[in-house]
Order: structure tokens, then sequence, then C-alpha cells
């Protein structure tokens, strides 16, 4: 807000509120203001809290996911390993 508007507020609440009142209409203002203050941090820092905690939550429901496909993958490598010769058993027996 530029000078001109904060002081053409200010005189357009003297003519509305008076002198008296417009020091009480301030302080209430003020009060106003830090309550609202800090209600949006306490709001600010629990959404905070709880973007972390969804994404605890994901990273575990990954993991889990992770541990319930791996034996089915392990256990498909281990038989591929089995069907398939390696490379090194292959040069073994064409030396022997």
């Amino acid at each position: 807000m530029s000078l001109s508007g904060t002081l053409f507020l200010l005189l357009l609440g003297l003519l509305i509120f008076g002198p008296a009142k417009l020091s009480e209409v301030g302080k209430q203002l003020g009060v106003g203001l830090a309550k609202l203050r800090s209600v949006t941090a306490h709001f600010g820092s629990q959404l905070q809290i709880e973007m972390e905690d969804a994404r605890k939550e994901e990273a575990i429901a990954q993991v889990s996911l992770l541990q319930a496909t791996a034996p089915t993958e392990t256990s498909s490598s281990i038989l591929e390993s089995r069907t398939e010769p390696s490379e090194g058993r292959r040069g073994d027996a064409s030396h022997g």
C-alpha cells in the first residue's frame, strides 16, 4: 500500500471514529491481526505435519509393496539362473 493510500485511510478513520475512538480501534485492529497471524502460523505448522505424515505413510506403503513383490521376483531369478548355465561354467566345461 502506498503512503498516499495509508494517509487516506487514516484521515477517513479519523472522520468516521473521531480522535478518541481512533486509537481504540487501532489497538483492536492490532490485537485482531496478531490473533490472525497466530492462527495462520498454527494452521501452517499443522498442515506441514500432516504432509510429512502422508509422505512417511506413502514411503512405508512403497516399501511394503516392494517387500511383498520381492520374494516372487527373487524366486523367478533363482529359477532362471538354474535353467540357464552361466558363461563361467561354460568356459570351465570347454577347458576341462
